[in-house]
């Protein structure tokens, strides 16, 4: 069941005024208790304080006799008292009740008494007991233990529970009509702002609150009516608005009608200018490698030329001199055809890296980077570069040859630029391979001085390069990255040191 507010604001009110009722009620129970335990107190040592007056002389003498008259008498006469106990430090105690009276030996084990209501062994009834220390000249002779009836305490009691009763039954019924008072003074103004408000979302702007009051309430109402007044003239204004709009949507619906018909197809040849352009790029990126390329062609022509060459010569020379044979042709021949055909194959070699792959193929890792290492070797062998290589020959992996290939090679330029830059004459380069059984891990490593931290979150950015124009393009790195992660589902990142640069690429590898 929902409340509304006032009944919500009376609970609120009420509870807190029954719990401040209530604390009060306690605590005056609390102390008129202790007062009438103070009482009784009170009474229990002042007869004791009368009966060490009266007795102080018997006391002083040991007449136990008088002691125990005087104690009867006063049990007797007294109707407050159920019961005394004598217990003296040494020798005989008594125990007189109305009734009777009992001697004790000092061979009796004394019992402790405690001061406070207790249950007596004697009458089996609830009593108040108080233990009176019997002192004379500062020296303790006995205890006196009194049990007072509690007949006279419980009646007190019981008729101050009553007025406490008829206190909270009175008070009771204030807290009900203050409470009431409150919530319908505080809930009033409040539930006719929220009626107000609801007729006003419902969209009934002509409502507004009537609540005259000076206090923060009126003004709250004064603001809400201004708030409302106000939400009817932006309301005219939007009915304006709208109509604007609706014209102005009905002809842009009209425009984008137009546009979707030709949309899908344009989505269709901007992603095939897309994957032409990347293409592109990829092939501008090898042809930006050709110098490069060229380079290393020299430097793997230059042997075989200068053996051919001598080759040549040493026959001519034995033509000259008239001394050519059969045999010694023939054995030129096979020299120059080998020769001629190991630079075939470093053209084949060179022809095959910028033809581009049509489709994904399975390769082995070992071989490419052999293949890779083929192309630069003499370069790297012109530059004292020496490549370690740590790779399992069993792996292959699938995507495309050619553009892995070319990756690589611009890796290891980039490494070999980083040499000369640096000069760096006993340049090394690790080639290592990790796998976990899903991917292989490919680490690239050299000693060449390391990545500036300055621009080690760049390396990767297209056109980005610290070479001069004449050097380099700044697309070598990127299409790398683009190979990797686009074309062959892996990744390439690099870890920098003071003295290494390690780039790792990632692969799945490929299972028959």
């Amino acid at each position: 069941m929902k409340l509304d507010l006032f009944a919500k604001i009376f609970i609120i009110v009420f509870i807190f005024l029954s719990s401040i009722l209530g604390v009060f009620i306690y605590q005056l129970k609390v102390s008129q208790n202790t007062f009438l335990i103070k009482n009784l107190e009170n009474k229990a040592k002042s007869f004791g304080e009368i009966l060490t007056l009266l007795n102080s002389n018997n006391i002083i003498e040991e007449d136990e006799v008088k002691i125990f008259e005087s104690l009867f008498g006063f049990v007797s006469t007294n109707s407050d008292v159920m019961s005394v106990f004598l217990q003296k430090k040494d020798g005989n105690s008594f125990l007189i009740k109305k009734e009777s009276w009992k001697v004790i030996n000092d061979t009796f084990e004394n019992k402790s008494f405690f001061t406070g209501i207790v249950k007596s062994e004697l009458s089996n009834l609830q009593v108040y007991r108080y233990v009176y220390s019997v002192e004379l000249t500062g020296i303790k002779w006995a205890d006196l233990i009194f049990e007072l009836s509690l007949d006279e305490y419980n009646l007190q009691l019981k008729e101050i529970n009553q007025q406490i009763l008829n206190l909270i039954v009175v008070m009771f019924l204030g807290i009900f009509f203050i409470s009431f008072l409150l919530a319908k003074v505080v809930s009033k103004p409040i539930i006719k702002l929220s009626h107000t408000s609801k007729l006003v979302s419902q969209g009934d702007l002509s409502q507004r609150v009537k609540i005259d009051s000076k206090d923060e309430i009126g003004e709250l109402a004064k603001s809400f009516n201004e708030m409302i007044s106000s939400l009817e003239l932006s309301q005219k204004r939007l009915t304006n608005y709208k109509i604007d709009l609706e014209n102005k949507v009905e002809e842009r619906t009209k425009e984008l009608k137009e546009l979707n018909d030709n949309l899908e197809d344009r989505v269709i040849a901007e992603i095939k200018k897309r994957e032409e352009q990347q293409q592109l790029l990829i092939q501008q990126s090898k042809l930006a490698a050709m110098g490069e390329m060229i380079g290393n062609i020299a430097h793997q022509w230059r042997q075989p030329l200068n053996a051919l060459s001598l080759v040549v010569q040493n026959l001519k020379f034995s033509f000259d001199l008239g001394e050519v044979d059969d045999k010694q042709m023939n054995k030129s021949i096979q020299k120059i055809n080998l020769l001629t055909k190991n630079m075939s194959k470093t053209i084949d070699d060179f022809r095959n890296f910028f033809k581009p792959n049509k489709e994904k193929l399975k390769f082995n890792i070992y071989e490419s980077v052999n293949n890779a290492l083929h192309l630069v070797d003499a370069s790297f062998e012109n530059h004292n570069i020496v490549v370690e290589k740590i790779i399992d020959e069993n792996i292959n992996v699938f995507g495309y040859p050619n553009e892995f290939l070319q990756s690589l090679l611009n890796l290891l330029n980039n490494s070999k630029d980083a040499f000369i830059e640096n000069k760096i004459n006993n340049g090394k380069i690790v080639i290592e391979t990790k796998n976990d059984f899903k991917h292989v891990y490919i680490y690239i490593k050299d000693n060449a001085g390391g990545i500036a931290k300055e621009i080690e979150n760049k390396i990767f950015e297209p056109y980005f390069t610290t070479k001069s124009e004449s050097k380099g393009t700044g697309i070598g790195l990127y299409m790398a990255k683009t190979i990797i992660e686009q074309n062959m589902d892996g990744s390439l990142t690099n870890i920098n040191s003071d003295n290494e640069a390690i780039f790792i690429i990632k692969l799945p590898i490929y299972k028959d």
